[in-house]
């Protein structure tokens, strides 16, 4: 019984590890308060948005200051109103003043994320 729980452990940990979601209304406080924020906009019931949320997971594990938000817009509509979102996942970056100055749609590889935070010196 022992070896199949730690067998349950290490799986959560290997296979689990993701941005957890942030509620809009808490993410929106951290918009244009002098950083660069990027949010990921997805669901927990989506492939791709799970994938992404694993990547943006190490990444923040690099850096964890980094401004990186995960807001599920599967439970969250009034969100992916406000955030124009048409299609899941789909990443959104606002420069340091609030101001969108990016959009993905869509899931990235990992270098091609490592490219797209660095260019927004994320």
């Amino acid at each position: 019984m022992f070896k199949f729980i730690s067998l349950v452990a290490l799986c959560a940990t290997v296979y689990c590890a993701e941005l957890q979601p942030h509620p809009y209304a808490l993410v929106k406080q951290e918009i244009g308060r002098g950083q660069t924020v990027m949010i990921e906009a997805g669901s927990t019931m989506c492939n791709a948005c799970k994938e992404m949320g694993e990547l943006l997971y190490r990444e923040k594990q690099i850096n964890p200051d980094r401004k990186i938000f995960f807001v599920n817009v599967g439970e969250e509509r009034d969100a992916a109103r406000a955030m124009k979102i048409q299609m899941i996942p789909t990443q959104i970056v606002y420069d340091k003043n609030g101001k969108e100055i990016d959009r993905h749609i869509g899931g990235f590889t990992t270098d091609a994320l490592k490219k797209f935070l660095a260019k927004h010196k994320i």
